[in-house]
């Protein structure tokens, strides 16, 4: 008799394994390959990888951190506000023609462990720049300090 309910534990034991297993094959997968990669626009992909390289490089621990919830865009340069620093910098953008130059914008969200046993969730954006197509340089704004 006092077989039977321990049975059953190992069964829902051995069910919320096998559930925790494909989730994560799901997750690692992007939905087992089933996600269209092929829609994504060429120049969108080497400038989230980019910008999720540059942001990590940021953090204290970037072993421990993940990123979540990240979008690309295409965005107008802004020469006058966002932009400036780079363009003037003495960096990649200094003095190329600003019709040469295109901006994808990166936003997420960095979840990482703090001090306290928490865990920090700190948006970001990164403006990643193009020069005739060619990805030259980032610029990574957190919502906090790091």
């Amino acid at each position: 008799m006092g077989s039977r309910p321990k049975t059953r534990v190992l069964l829902l034991g051995a069910a919320a394994m096998c559930g925790a297993v494909l989730a994560g094959a799901a997750v690692t997968t992007r939905g087992f390959g089933l996600v269209d990669s092929s829609s994504v626009d060429p120049s969108e992909r080497p400038a989230q990888e980019r910008c999720e390289r540059d942001v990590l490089a940021r953090l204290v621990a970037p072993s421990t951190a993940q990123i979540t919830n990240v979008s690309v865009t295409s965005a107008p340069l802004d020469p006058e506000v966002m932009d400036l620093f780079p363009l003037v910098s003495g960096g990649p953008l200094d003095g190329v023609d600003h019709s040469r130059i295109s901006v994808r914008s990166v936003q997420g969200v960095v979840e990482a462990p703090n001090e306290v046993g928490g865990t920090l969730h700190d948006p970001f954006t990164c403006r990643a720049y193009f020069v005739d197509g060619d990805l030259v340089d980032t610029l990574v704004v957190f919502d906090h300090d790091h």
